[in-house]
């Protein structure tokens, strides 16, 4: 198969579904480089091979710390949602994230079908025995009349020790029951607590032993498995479905002093269903994507504090449901740190997606490259500000854009020759392994960037007798497009190419622009960095 001629590649439909992003605040390069320049990374090298993905995500609107940042701001839920929810599609837009279609689960058209998906998701695994009711301990406020639950809630992992707030570990990927979290304490000193008995809707998981099967045939990691089989030990093979909190989609209750709302948690495995609803419908499918026969790749991204809830709540949730194929992947990432620490909304630990997307000095294709070289799929992964510069200026300004410059200057007046056969042979090995990086059970930015910069690197190609330097700037387009979008798509369109690079329109032999200039990379200061960072992280701060 020639993907540089598109001879017997028939285009495939994939859909990837990133986390729904919470919106109390901005997004910061921890969000983006982890699950976000995944699945954008994806589906740009899908398009360049010829296939045809769709990105879909939306906002966490219902998670309790909408309610902590409503508190803080004396707003509502709803109004906080609403405001970071713009910000985030904007941050999404100004890194270069694509997205198909962003869905809000409280605002229409979008609460409609949300709220439908829900009640027939419920109905059809109740009627199928999967849906219990537990009684359980939760600690309450009478003061402020306030479940203390979810973000409102303090104390110590039951299974590493590690400071947690809500229901689960950033740390270790646990998830628990509020009467199992160790020395519990309310955020805010409102009041004392009163731990009442309330009832609550879980759902029953299948066998473990199927669970973890059909986890392994997926390609999930083994430590990961191992979370979710602590997880399934520790709470009987169940899983919470409602939560008492007044901020959610309401279920029917038996308590009138109890409100009972969707655990957003578990309203994951709904959002799921309904971006698979959107995918037929946008695709042209008219499918779900998780119809057992779709014929859709589906595939999400996630960091490591959202594995209980995927691999449980989704994936285990789909074997219940009896009409639902699972995810045909789940990809996780480490985080992504900050000077060793991890990124932090509520601790102004960040560095902004929207600051360092707007910096004049700073170009969102160097920052993505910076990013997609961390292995976050092997472990943690920060960012240090001395390797960024070192990538800024070393590898991209003073390195590549300069490459770049010469083979600007070395470009036929017309149509250029012909490529050499070795240069096409060389093109399509490494859009394959960027294919083995990118569209499997395991992900690898890092060996994605690698054939980047192996091509990069290629004298060879560069100064081939047959008009080198033209085709070495177009398979320059074709493998820098998941990375460094902006940088690929000027090249193939100053090479007289159209839209986004394709391998199947690569050997045409369209005229370069020549007098328009080189696309390239700008040097980046310190100070230019520093006014991005956080200010414990600039110059003079005390650490």
């Amino acid at each position: 198969m020639s993907l540089l001629t598109g001879e017997t590649h028939t285009p495939r439909h994939y859909l990837l579904v990133p986390p729904e992003a919470t919106p109390n605040g901005p997004l910061h390069l921890g969000h983006i480089g982890g699950p976000f320049l995944w699945s954008d990374m994806i589906a740009r090298h899908l398009r360049v091979r010829g296939d045809l993905p769709l990105v879909i995500t939306g906002s966490d609107v219902y998670e309790s710390y909408v309610t902590l940042k409503a508190h803080a701001e004396d707003s509502t839920p709803g109004e906080v949602a609403a405001r970071y929810g713009r910000r985030i599609q904007d941050d999404l837009a100004a890194m270069r994230i694509g997205v198909d279609a962003f869905i809000v689960p409280d605002q229409q058209p979008w609460r409609e079908q949300f709220e439908q998906e829900v009640a027939d998701s419920i109905e059809r695994l109740t009627a199928r025995g999967a849906v219990l009711t537990r009684t359980e301990r939760v600690p309450h406020c009478a003061a402020s009349d306030r479940w203390v639950v979810g973000g409102w809630l303090q104390g110590s992992c039951p299974e590493c020790g590690a400071g947690i707030a809500s229901y689960f570990c950033e740390e270790c990927s646990a998830h628990f029951l509020p009467e199992s979290v160790v020395e519990p304490r309310p955020l805010l000193d409102e009041g004392p607590l009163t731990w009442r008995e309330i009832s609550s809707l879980f759902l029953r998981l299948p066998d473990r032993d199927l669970l973890d099967t059909t986890l392994a045939d997926l390609g999930v990691a083994d430590r990961y498995r191992a979370t979710v089989a602590r997880f399934l030990e520790r709470d009987g093979l169940t899983v919470r479905l409602s939560a008492p909190q007044t901020w959610g989609v309401p279920l029917p209750g038996s308590e009138p002093d109890v409100p009972r709302a969707l655990f957003p948690y578990a309203g994951i495995f709904m959002f799921a269903r309904l971006a698979g609803a959107v995918h037929g419908r946008l695709s042209g499918t008219g499918v779900n994507a998780f119809d057992p026969d779709s014929q859709v790749t589906t595939i999400t991204t996630l960091g490591i504090d959202n594995v209980i809830p995927t691999l449980v709540s989704i994936v285990g949730t789909s074997l219940l449901h009896g009409a639902m194929k699972p995810y045909d992947r789940c990809l996780i990432n480490n985080f992504y740190r900050l000077a060793g620490r991890k990124f932090s909304t509520s601790a102004q630990h960040a560095i902004w997606a929207a600051d360092i997307a707007a910096s004049p000095a700073i170009g969102v294709d160097t920052v993505r490259y910076h990013l997609a070289g961390a292995d976050l799929e092997s472990g943690a992964a920060s960012f240090e500000t001395a390797d960024f510069l070192r990538t800024a200026n070393t590898t991209l300004a003073d390195g590549l854009g300069k490459r770049i410059d010469a083979a600007w200057s070395r470009l036929p007046d017309g149509p250029p020759q012909a490529p050499a056969p070795a240069v096409a042979d060389l093109l399509e090995s490494l859009l394959a392994e960027q294919s083995a990086a990118l569209d499997g059970a395991r992900v690898s930015t890092r060996r994605a960037v690698a054939a980047l910069d192996r091509w990069c690197a290629d004298d060879a190609v560069a100064h081939a007798a047959e008009d080198g330097a033209y085709w070495w700037l177009k398979g320059l387009s074709l493998l820098a497009f998941p990375v460094m979008p902006d940088l690929a798509e000027l090249l193939w369109q100053r090479l007289g190419g159209t839209g986004e690079p394709r391998a199947r329109a690569f050997l045409a032999r369209t005229p370069a622009l020549r007098d328009r200039p080189a696309p390239g990379f700008g040097r980046v200061s310190a100070a230019d960095l520093d006014a991005c960072l956080p200010g414990t992280l600039r110059p003079g701060a005390d650490t």
